[in-house]
């Protein structure tokens, strides 16, 4: 990427012909990584929005459940349903910010938060590594 730059910077000097020659090829090479890449950076998007789709509903699911669980619950322990009710709350308020928040946005805020809460963050991802693995061994086993 480096030999790209100079040739810009080479071809926006004065100097007469030769910049022009040397903008050229430099142009048009840039115009072709950009035919090539912008495809696969756009497949790549509608993927991640799929997923990310994917996810609000997931987590939606999961709020429901635990609704359900805390309604069980309401009989027994009408205290802790509360707290339960609360928790499927705040679950249905991800998963509609999730759905509604662009990816940019949603990258900003890990990225901020990451800057913010660096241990936080780093233990946060240690965990759902964790969470990823167990899940994906137990799926593997599960098909076996």
């Amino acid at each position: 990427m480096d030999k790209i730059s100079e040739l810009d910077d080479a071809a926006q000097q004065p100097g007469g012909e030769r910049n022009e020659q040397v903008s050229s090829p430099a142009e048009r090479m840039r115009e072709k990584a950009v035919e090539v890449i912008e495809p696969i950076k756009e497949q790549a998007r509608e993927a991640a929005e799929r997923q990310k789709d994917a996810g609000a509903e997931q987590i939606g699911g999961v709020a429901r459940a635990v609704h359900g669980a805390a309604s069980e619950l309401e009989k027994e322990l009408p205290h802790a349903a509360s707290y339960v009710h609360e928790a499927a709350d705040r679950l249905e308020r991800a998963a509609a910010e999730l759905r509604e928040r662009s990816l940019d946005d949603l990258f900003a805020s890990l990225s901020q938060f990451a800057r913010n809460q660096p241990a936080t963050f780093f233990g946060s991802a240690v965990f759902a590594g964790f969470a990823l693995s167990r899940f994906l061994k137990s799926s593997a086993s599960d098909r076996s």
